[in-house]
């Protein structure tokens, strides 16, 4: 190979890399971009309680999934379930923290399911609701949301 052609293959070879290095840069980071829009935080609320059916709770007007918990009990029993919880929690007042500020179900569930904000709320006096409901065998646990935060209805525990 003459030095004309060794000359020719490394500018050829030199242009590639620039080439290359320049594509690669451009793809990885591209400093012209605007940074996204940060999602507005869902923060703590107050307000009292309102069932309109098992599945369908609202606090301060908001409907909300009280995380690490589900209504899996069989369908013919939701008018039954749903008027005993009316009658003992109705209007109680709750505090809520929706997912994301220190709920057992952080990193497990998203904040949002459809229209309705997932949260953990407590009583007056710090109970939480969710724990409540699956103690007495209205909720069921969901391990796979919560750990072993909340009784399971599979479970003998």
């Amino acid at each position: 190979m003459s030095f004309k052609n060794k000359g020719l293959l490394a500018l050829v070879a030199l242009a590639f890399a620039v080439g290359f290095f320049v594509i690669v840069m451009e793809r990885g980071t591209n400093v012209h971009s605007r940074p996204p829009k940060p999602q507005a935080a869902l923060a703590p609320f107050d307000g009292k309680l309102a069932v309109q059916a098992i599945d369908d709770l609202r606090v301060a007007g908001r409907k909300i999934l009280l995380c690490g918990v589900a209504f899996t009990k069989p369908r013919s029993m939701r008018a039954l379930v749903t008027e005993a919880v009316r009658r003992d929690y109705q209007g109680l007042a709750l505090t809520c923290k929706p997912v994301g500020t220190g709920t057992p179900c952080d990193g497990n569930v998203a904040s949002k399911f459809g229209d309705a904000i997932v949260v953990q709320c407590f009583t007056s006096d710090g109970v939480d609701l969710a724990a409540k409901l699956a103690e007495n065998g209205i909720l069921c646990g969901q391990p796979a949301q919560a750990g072993s935060t909340y009784k399971s209805c599979s479970s003998g525990s």
